[in-house]
């Protein structure tokens, strides 16, 4: 038996293919070997995992990007403020979530800016997201530290202008990787997730085959009955996705949190 390891890989979509099928009530014409690839568990599989791995956190998933130089004229076609995201990301990744980007000061160059200074030759700090609108003003100041960020198309804009080098990393989850083999893929999510997959996987598989009953039926095991989804959550019945908990907020359960209170305009 193997032991389940540290945001570990178990499985691959093969291993989930007959757990999808046995959904189906084992229907001969849910299966690989099917002419049409859309109509194989593996296709269902992998737009179950794109969709649900977009939508939660999933630490098998989640990575650092490469320590990135930011400053005056380093970004994109020159630019100090415009730098090209997939800077900031592993070869051949793209993100579905992040967490802010960290930049590294100097402590001259926090004392600078009123930040408390440590004993340490360089400190990492949290840079804050701003709305495209609220960034506009900062964009075009030169000669700052840029504490604030936003994200506009496939570029990072950061604000104000770096008047120096700094040096920007980011934390990020990864969107899921398939092979071109597509059933050798491995299923980037821990074991309790996967009959929720399988199940999500089953339910596109029976619209595919015209079967809108079970359909139903299986989203509804998902994400409750129907009166759980009109109310929000608030009354009927809950599916198997409202109790689930996600890896941070297990980590997080007896630690105490901090609350910042603040107000802007944006």
């Amino acid at each position: 038996m193997t032991i389940e390891q540290p945001a570990g890989v178990t499985a691959t979509i093969a291993d989930l293919t007959n757990t999808v099928v046995s959904y189906l009530q084992n229907r001969q014409d849910a299966s690989e070997t099917n002419a049409n690839p859309e109509m194989r568990p593996s296709r269902w599989l992998r737009a179950a995992l794109r969709e649900l791995t977009a939508e939660y956190p999933f630490e098998e998933l989640r990575v650092t990007g490469p320590v990135v130089n930011v400053g005056p004229g380093m970004g994109w076609q020159g630019s100090s403020y415009s730098y090209s995201i997939s800077t900031f990301l592993n070869a051949g990744d793209d993100y579905t979530r992040m967490e802010d980007p960290c930049i590294f000061l100097t402590p001259a160059q926090a004392a600078a800016v009123g930040l408390v200074v440590t004993t340490s030759n360089i400190v990492g700090y949290g840079m804050d997201r701003l709305s495209y609108k609220a960034i506009q003003a900062l964009l075009f100041i030169p000669g700052g530290i840029p504490f604030k960020y936003t994200r506009y198309g496939n570029q990072f804009l950061f604000g104000p202008q770096p008047g120096s080098t700094y040096q920007v990393y980011l934390p990020y989850q990864k969107r899921h990787p398939f092979s071109d083999e597509l059933p050798e893929s491995k299923v980037y999510i821990p074991s309790d997730w996967f009959e929720i997959i399988s199940i999500s996987a089953a339910e596109r598989g029976a619209l595919k085959l015209r079967w809108n009953e079970q359909a139903t039926t299986l989203h509804e095991t998902l994400y409750g009955d129907p009166e759980y989804q009109r109310s929000g959550g608030r009354t009927g019945r809950p599916g198997l996705l409202a109790a689930k908990t996600f890896q941070p907020e297990r980590d997080a359960r007896l630690s105490p949190i901090q609350v910042m209170i603040g107000a802007a305009r944006y």
